[in-house]
């Protein structure tokens, strides 16, 4: 309130200035009345933004658009203030649908009677609807925590105990809990312990493998050793998927020690795994996050020697012939291909390190691996030190060059900062691969730094131990390299002297010999070949700019139908249009990449297979799991010109595609 009067911000929609002042004079004569005056749409949206408004005047008719049209500009941008249409010219058919759009009141310009009343009733029942929202939200938040605390209850009252079972000398089972039933999905039965594997479906870590009767956890604890944490993948009839257990035994014994059976726990550590690889994903997140500056500056460099050489070619393409200088126009352009291609290659690393990989083998270079990690090192790295590279033949090894990235970045990182800024010619950071007499790949990273005490290293695998200063690091980093190693099958070790520096060595062990990919859909081109007929090909991608460069790529030798929405793609197929390829973005506002080819795959099933999909990066679990599901080809932006050109020659050229398998995959909502 302001001297007496209810202060009352309003936005007035309205293109003649006289009838903007009438109106505010008649507000003012009952509200201290703050205005803002608009009369196009863009305006309307930015003012909006600058809220809080209390209520929106609007006049009908105006030249770029209507009162309706401004209602709706307001109910998208999610505002439910009043809306009251204020009209010399409205037509009684026009007011009512307004009125049934949602639009709260209309009246005639000059007879302002009602309006003041109008806007207090509208203000109270705007006022009522944002209480009776407040009192949903909040019921709904109890209900949340009604149902949080029933869940927690429910599973505090109904938890199920880990499975313990407990043999004899002889390995016979004498106790076997009700947890043991729910951990292997099976009953309990009269099979020896040596059979163990074969019926529950006990295998080795990699998932595949029968772990032998003579490695089982309890059967050691029968022999006398102590088992803690024994890692095994339990896949049966009942669990095809499978779960994972850990695994820890005790023999039991008599006062005298001898030996009269053992105990073996059992636990489902599914979850746990899951969170594990969840932490290590965080971890490689959280590394690219604290380099986050140092890459854009790395970025900034080629992106500002490219748009400097563009500036230059502009002006040189405006010149006449005999005044251009043909020999620098050509310099510039291979520097701007240079330029660009710096920045795809950066782009490259970040991919590398973002990327969600599950769990099966592929193959990776380690050398790769290293390299793409100093990249995205480097600013932390220059101005501390230099680096020595000492690369000798490495075998290429079982593992991901994300996860492989991982371990490096965080050791190379660690290598930077244990050496202060400056004196960049003394310190020294040396990385280094070879091959050991067993054949494992080696990877040693070594620094000149501070070093290690001895009292430390003997915890530096520890999680949450760090020798670095408070503020700086988790503690987690070595502890995640360790556990990434060891998945891979390998080792980690460190060497250090106060004074002089570090050395972390990386063992790992050889890949099997190179097997064809499966599902490989990548296309290897020699040259970009013509196609024997003119193709239609449509373009779906929110990215207006570049499906308009995918358009010119491949106008000279085909029809080429561009679209920013799912909707218009489909409008064309539903209006009877063919095409030989659909070009369609993974990830858009409103109907995605996903949504889209499951529509064409119900209503279009002959065009499904004629859907490439392009992704800058799959980075939803719903669009990795569906890029897994379909066998439609992919092209990862940056697109490569060469490569596009020879996709879509390839795909218009074939005299009939393969059926598609229908689309099983939920639309993403």
């Amino acid at each position: 309130m302001e001297g007496g009067k209810r202060v009352l911000r309003v936005i007035v929609v309205e293109d003649e200035d006289d009838d903007v002042a009438l109106l505010v004079r008649e507000l003012r004569r009952a509200f201290d009345a703050q205005y803002v005056h608009v009369s196009t749409p863009d305006h309307l949206r930015r003012v909006l933004q600058d809220g809080p408004w209390d209520v929106v005047i609007s006049d009908w008719s105006l030249p770029s658009f209507n009162g309706l049209d401004a209602f709706r500009i307001v109910r998208e941008m999610g505002f439910d203030f009043p809306f009251i249409i204020v009209s010399g010219t409205i037509a009684e058919e026009n007011a009512v649908e307004a009125l049934k759009a949602g639009v709260h009141d209309f009246m005639s310009k000059g007879r302002f009677a009602r309006l003041v009343p109008a806007i207090e009733r509208e203000l109270r029942d705007a006022s009522m609807r944002h209480q009776k929202r407040l009192a949903e939200a909040d019921l709904e938040r109890q209900r949340a925590e009604t149902e949080r605390s029933e869940r927690l209850l429910r599973s505090v009252l109904q938890a199920v105990p880990e499975g313990v079972i407990v043999v004899d000398i002889e390995g016979r089972v004498v106790e076997w809990s009700g947890g043991a039933d729910a951990i292997f999905h099976m009953p309990r039965a009269d099979v020896a312990l040596s059979d163990w594997p074969a019926h529950y479906g006990l295998h080795l870590p990699d998932a595949n493998t029968l772990v032998a009767g003579s490695d089982l956890a309890l059967v050691k604890a029968l022999d006398g050793t102590d088992v803690d944490r024994q890692e095994l993948f339990l896949s049966n009839s009942a669990v095809p998927k499978g779960v994972w257990l850990s695994v820890s035994a005790r023999p039991l014994r008599t006062a005298d020690g001898r030996i009269t059976g053992a105990v073996g726990v059992f636990r489902d550590v599914t979850n746990e795994k899951s969170a594990q690889e969840q932490l290590m994903i965080s971890d490689r997140m959280a590394s690219v996050g604290m380099l986050a500056a140092g890459v854009a500056h790395e970025i900034n460099n080629p992106l500002g020697a490219a748009l400097l050489n563009l500036e230059l070619v502009h002006e040189m393409i405006g010149r006449s012939p005999e005044k251009r200088d043909e020999a620098e126009l050509k310099a510039s352009m291979a520097d701007i291909r240079s330029a660009v291609g710096r920045v795809r290659e950066i782009v490259g690393d970040l991919r590398i390190f973002s990327r969600h990989e599950d769990r099966s083998a592929v193959r990776a270079d380690v050398r790769t691996a290293l390299e793409s990690s100093l990249r995205m090192a480097f600013n932390e790295i220059r101005h501390r030190a230099h680096v020595e590279k000492d690369y000798a033949s490495a075998p290429i090894v079982c593992g991901s060059e994300g996860r492989l990235g991982q371990v490096f970045l965080n050791l190379i990182v660690n290598a930077a900062q244990a050496m202060p800024e400056g004196h960049v010619d003394d310190n020294m950071i040396r990385v280094a691969t070879r091959t050991d007499d067993a054949g494992r790949a080696v990877v040693e990273i070594s620094d000149t730094g501070t070093g290690i005490p001895p009292e430390a290293i003997a915890h530096l695998f520890t999680p949450f131990f760090t020798t670095k200063p408070a503020g700086i690091g988790t503690g987690l980093g070595l502890a995640i390299c360790q556990r990434i190693v060891q998945q891979m099958g390998g080792e980690i070790e460190v060497e250090s002297e106060v004074g002089k520096g570090t050395t972390f060595r990386v063992i790992l062990p050889p890949a099997p010999a190179a097997a064809e990919m499966n599902g490989a859909r990548a296309h290897v081109i020699t040259r970009p070949p013509l196609s024997q007929r003119r193709g239609r090909i449509l373009v779906v991608d929110d990215e207006a700019m570049l499906a308009s460069a995918i358009r010119r790529v491949l106008a000279s030798q085909h029809d080429v139908v561009t679209t920013t929405r799912a909707v218009d793609a489909l409008d064309q197929l539903r209006s009877g249009e063919t095409f030989d390829v659909i070009f369609s973005d993974l990830m858009m506002p409103q109907v995605t990449g996903m949504e889209l080819y499951d529509r064409i795959c119900k209503e279009f099933p002959e065009h499904a297979p004629r859907v490439v999909f392009l992704t800058g990066g799959a980075f939803t679990q719903a669009a990795r799991d569906f890029l897994a599901h379909v066998s439609n080809p992919t092209l990862e932006k940056p697109i490569d010109r060469r490569g596009l050109l020879a996709l879509v020659s390839e795909r218009v050229k074939a005299p009939s595609l393969p059926p598609t398998r229908m689309s099983t995959y939920p639309p993403v909502r």
